[in-house]
């Protein structure tokens, strides 16, 4: 096969840092993130789309240079495309073409595939990194706190079944990437569901896995036993933590409690129905419940602890009232900002 050889070198390894985005952090683990092939190919290709036989040509001149590069442009372009290195531009064109990705996509897929190599960064650069990649998450987002600046809602587990049962498209089974980079808890990591198939996605890319709605409610179940709070919007649900998640520490960084994530619920306490267990206590993430002192006795002549809520700390997830056992907690509509 003869390739074009127009396709000038554009500034070298130096210029692909640049184009690609790449954080300081991740300068010194150049060699985790890419394979020599792909850091060959990135320090010759430009920001301009190219097609199967315009990446030949660039591989065949970085073979010239180096044994380790691959030569295969079909190989090298499936590859690359499944590890989030280049992006599909036109699929719609006789000769599809692709542009080199960003170290932001690269550093999702990086994280929920190659959770090994991630562990093998010192800690200090992995914090750096998981920073680094929430500021950029933040950036995307309206900065005027009172805006719900996605439609990201907090469900209960039977709303988030509901919501599975009334949906009508393929749904797929991904890692949670906010886990996978934060790493601050031990929470599961296979609970992200996703509608989203389209070119560029994790399906897209072959990464998820395809599941019927009722696997899909399984997983969802499995969540809200681990203790994992419900969040859903049109392109999918997420079973999120408070430590790791990026949606519920973006609330925190943009102060906006009860307005983003959309809170459409909060819970309700029937003190005379509570007998003090604690299991609230233990599964909310975010300190509504707390022992006030002893109450009155039981019938087995045991004092009873009591518990309070401060509901204006509440996201209305509902995990509380899954594990009470004795209905004590009701999830009610909220009423108020």
């Amino acid at each position: 096969m003869t390739y074009p050889t127009s396709i000038p070198d554009t500034d070298g390894l130096g210029g692909f840092l640049v184009r690609f985005g790449i954080p300081a952090a991740a300068v010194p683990h150049l060699d985790v993130f890419f394979t020599p092939t792909e850091l060959a190919f990135g320090a010759r290709v430009g920001e301009a789309p190219f097609t199967r036989d315009e990446a030949g040509a660039l591989l065949a001149q970085a073979a010239e240079e180096s044994p380790q590069v691959e030569t295969d442009p079909d190989r090298f372009i499936a590859e690359s495309y499944r590890r989030g290195f280049i992006d599909l531009v036109d699929t719609e064109a006789v000769a599809p073409t692709y542009r080199l990705g960003t170290f932001y996509g690269r550093l999702d897929v990086f994280a929920i595939t190659q959770q090994d190599a991630w562990l093998t960064i010192p800690e200090k650069d992995r914090r750096a990194l998981d920073s680094w990649y929430f500021d950029a998450y933040i950036d995307g987002l309206d900065p005027d706190p009172a805006a719900p600046t996605t439609q990201d809602t907090v469900l209960s587990l039977e709303e988030t079944l509901s919501f599975i049962d009334e949906q009508e498209r393929p749904i797929y089974l991904n890692t949670c990437d906010c886990r996978s980079l934060a790493g601050d808890c031990d929470s599961p990591v296979r609970t992200c569901l996703t509608y989203k198939s389209g070119p560029n996605t994790f399906c897209g890319r072959g990464l998820s896995e395809a599941l019927t709605k009722e696997q899909a409610k399984d997983v969802v179940r499995m969540a809200d036993r681990a203790g994992l709070m419900h969040t859903v919007n049109p392109n999918g649900i997420c079973n999120c933590c408070s430590d790791c998640c990026y949606l519920f520490r973006g609330e925190r960084a943009r102060e906006s409690h009860g307005v983003w994530p959309i809170v459409p619920n909060i819970i309700e306490l029937d003190q005379g129905a509570c007998i003090g267990c604690g299991r609230c206590t233990k599964r909310c993430h975010f300190d509504v419940f707390t022992f006030a002192g002893v109450g009155t006795a039981t019938r087995c002549d045991r004092p009873r602890r009591v518990v309070t809520a401060d509901t204006g700390a509440c996201v209305g997830c509902g995990i509380c009232s899954t594990t009470c056992p004795t209905g004590a907690l009701t999830l009610i509509e909220r009423t108020r900002p």
